[in-house]
């Protein structure tokens, strides 16, 4: 499905046709970008096991958006270059019973901002996550969550903004539609998590409650990837929310994506069928820049096609939770901010994200949950004070692995 938003035209297959359709701000899930990069892994084995032949013929039937001149010039062949990479949430392509629905209406919205670094050259990539709520100057005049530059002027607005606050290059643009997300989990036979204890989110519908490795399918791989209200339990009956909310979501998003990328290649690797999948889902669900070149896509496919998923390095700018107004935002801050930043200004090289830390300072230290649909265990209880915010990211015990 194409989706036009304010601001820009939408074409697919050369096509001069436009569509127009309004965006309005609301509560959505930012974790769908997480596809793009399945797909340019998918690019990727698709030079390598069917030929650029029919890589070509593929990925040239990719949606496409005009962004006008908001996009920095691009860069020669092999330096490195930024992806901004907008979620889409499109509630009409749900089932009415989804539980995403839940106080928002079925209509199309805007939100999840990422943008990926990648350096061909070095076989080199970088991912910072920009929550939703980051409170910004708009480009063009006023304030706002840095959503609504999506939202009000459309990705042109966004890109400006990005560079105007950050001063970060933006080359290419991908916007994703979740609504495919289940078919392109299903498409790689789903993506392994391990869960240290029963894990919930009863907002989004995530239900799993026996520790261990859990191959994940497209609903409750879904589920988690949006989950912003999760749970454990580590004793009986007893749960306890995430108090960092956004903040472990996007290292859950993080974390999923890693997986999800390891999947797609083990999978696609060997099998051609997935292959077709994937760039079935993309053709439907991805739409590119007007300059983002069949070309480009295939030479960043080869140039990655070696690429280790556990390689790819992600940061979160670290932020503090205010109000402005009845509006709850995250301010910047700045300076810890530069060292992050820099990275994708190209004025530092890639670096372990580790030794970056990000934070919030409005998180409590324990949270209860409000909520308990019949077919959950017992009501939340105060929370345990030796829990951490690391047992609110699943993953296997030291040496261990879920593949």
């Amino acid at each position: 499905m194409i989706h036009a938003i304010p601001g820009a035209e939408i074409t697919s297959d050369g096509a001069g046709s436009s569509l127009s359709a309004v965006s309005r701000p609301s509560r959505t899930w930012p974790q769908r970008l997480l596809l793009s990069l399945n797909i340019l892994l998918a690019v990727a084995c698709v030079v390598a096991a069917a030929g650029i032949g029919w890589a070509y013929s593929q990925a040239s039937a990719l949606p496409r958006i005009d962004v006008g001149a908001a996009l920095d010039d691009a860069v020669p062949a092999g330096d490195p270059e930024n992806i901004l990479l907008v979620g889409i949430d499109d509630g009409m392509g749900l089932n009415s019973g989804d539980p995403v629905l839940v106080g928002r209406p079925a209509t199309m919205n805007t939100d999840t901002i990422m943008i990926l670094r990648v350096d061909p050259r070095n076989q080199q990539a970088a991912m910072v996550s920009l929550p939703r709520d980051l409170y910004v100057d708009l480009a063009g005049g006023g304030r706002g969550r840095i959503n609504e530059a999506l939202a009000l002027g459309g990705p042109q607005r966004l890109i400006e903004t990005i560079k105007q606050d950050f001063n970060i290059p933006i080359n290419h643009y991908a916007m994703v539609d979740f609504k495919g997300f289940e078919s392109l989990v299903n498409a790689v036979g789903g993506v392994p998590i391990y869960f240290q204890y029963p894990s919930r989110d009863q907002w989004t519908g995530l239900f799993q409650y026996d520790p261990g490795c859990v191959t994940l399918a497209g609903d409750q791989a879904l589920a988690y990837a949006r989950s912003r209200h999760f749970e454990i339990s580590r004793t009986p009956n007893r749960w306890q929310e995430d108090p960092s909310s956004d903040f472990g979501r996007i290292h859950r998003q993080q974390q999923f994506i890693k997986a999800a990328l390891r999947k797609a290649v083990s999978k696609g690797a060997r099998n051609p069928f997935v292959l077709r999948d994937l760039l079935g889902f993309a053709q439907k669900n991805v739409t590119l820049d007007t300059s983002f070149s069949i070309g480009d896509i295939v030479d960043l496919g080869t140039s990655f096609s070696s690429f280790d998923p556990d390689a790819l390095l992600t940061f979160t700018p670290p932020a503090t939770g205010t109000m402005v107004g009845a509006m709850s935002v995250l301010m910047l801050d700045t300076v810890a901010a530069q060292p992050i930043f820099d990275i994708f200004r190209g004025t530092a090289p890639i670096v372990d994200p580790t030794a970056t830390t990000t934070s919030t300072t409005q998180a409590p230290t324990s949270s209860v949950s409000t909520t308990t649909p019949a077919t959950t265990p017992p009501t939340t209880a105060p929370a345990m004070t030796t829990t951490t915010l690391s047992d609110f990211i699943p993953q296997p015990p030291p040496g261990g692995a879920c593949l």
